[in-house]
């Protein structure tokens, strides 16, 4: 330690601090510490001081400084509690639970359980609850954000599935339907509206597609792909008792009028657009089909009956 000249270390750190990615000793030899065992008995010097991380990345060391500030409270950790703030770190964004801890410190619950307690009153980490685990808290560094499998994303809050939020997304998402009735509706002027009524999370488009999908199921909205490959959605009509309108009931595709009307005999799911979508049970489904009914059986009142609703 005889070797560490403070002006020296503070340049040393300085060098590394100007580099958020950190810098290998190869690095730091290219610029002017070219002695190995000056370099590092600079970072062990840090290290005593918490302003240094050491993380070994395969075959190599890599050198990255901490904030100044949160060296000051690392510095006043017991080393038993450092331990558990370094594991802590070590699980990033999917964040580390007490077993886990416990595994990897050789620690006894009660000082892991101290361990955590300091750590959340310095402010240094934080509890967050995962999805996957209901009854599992986990632990990670305070300016993090959970990944995706321990937060759930946008439908998850603290977590627990939001149901609310889903309803007042999917009232947004009709409240512009409604007001642009029977104009299509893409999913970006919908993504546009909903973000103009800031809530507790910030939905993206992919977000607004599920709410529609949502719709769509409820028989809400319909969907269609627009000749430039762009999904659009329009609000259903309503029938009796203010019920959807069942798209497909009470008339005929265009290609199936037209045929009729020149004569030729056309055998409906030979030609129809659904019928990748047709199954027995399914949503459009061979014994609930209108058109497959009507070629079968004609029946003799069903001149002028058609209800056209839009034209595939």
């Amino acid at each position: 330690m005889a070797l560490v000249q403070v002006p020296n270390l503070e340049e040393f750190y300085q060098f590394i601090s100007e580099r958020p990615g950190g810098v290998y000793l190869e690095d730091l030899a290219r610029a002017g510490w070219p002695d190995k065992t000056q370099a590092t008995h600079l970072a062990n010097a840090l290290l005593t001081q918490s302003r240094l991380d050491i993380i070994t990345v395969g075959e190599k060391i890599l050198l990255k400084a901490v904030a100044p500030q949160l060296a000051l409270k690392l510095s006043r950790l017991e080393a038993t509690t450092r331990s558990v703030y370094q594991q802590i770190e070590k699980a990033g964004d999917r964040g580390a639970w007490s077993k886990s801890l416990k595994d990897q410190t050789k620690l006894q619950q009660h000082t892991i359980t101290k361990a955590i307690k300091e750590l959340l009153k310095q402010q240094l980490i934080k509890e967050v609850k995962s999805v996957q685990n209901r009854n599992r808290k986990v632990f990670m560094l305070i300016d993090l954000e959970p990944s995706l499998e321990v937060s759930g994303g946008t439908w998850y809050k603290d977590g627990e599935f939001n149901y609310s939020w889903v309803e007042t997304l999917r009232e947004y998402c009709l409240t512009f339907m409604d007001k642009n009735y029977g104009r299509p509706a893409s999913q970006a002027e919908l993504h546009r509206f909903v973000m103009q009524h800031p809530g507790p999370q910030v939905p993206t488009e992919e977000d607004i597609l599920c709410i529609m999908k949502t719709l769509e199921l409820d028989e809400e909205v319909s969907s269609l792909v627009t000749s430039d490959g762009q999904r659009v959605f329009v609000r259903r009509r309503k029938g009796g008792f203010d019920q959807p309108m069942d798209i497909f009931a009470a008339r005929l595709p265009s290609f199936l009028r037209q045929a009729e009307g020149e004569g030729r005999l056309v055998v409906p799911c030979l030609c129809c657009p659904l019928r990748n979508e047709c199954k027995a049970g399914g949503r459009v489904c061979p014994e609930k089909c209108e058109f497959l009914t009507r070629w079968l059986q004609p029946p003799e009142d069903s001149v002028g009956n058609e209800d056209v609703l839009m034209d595939w």
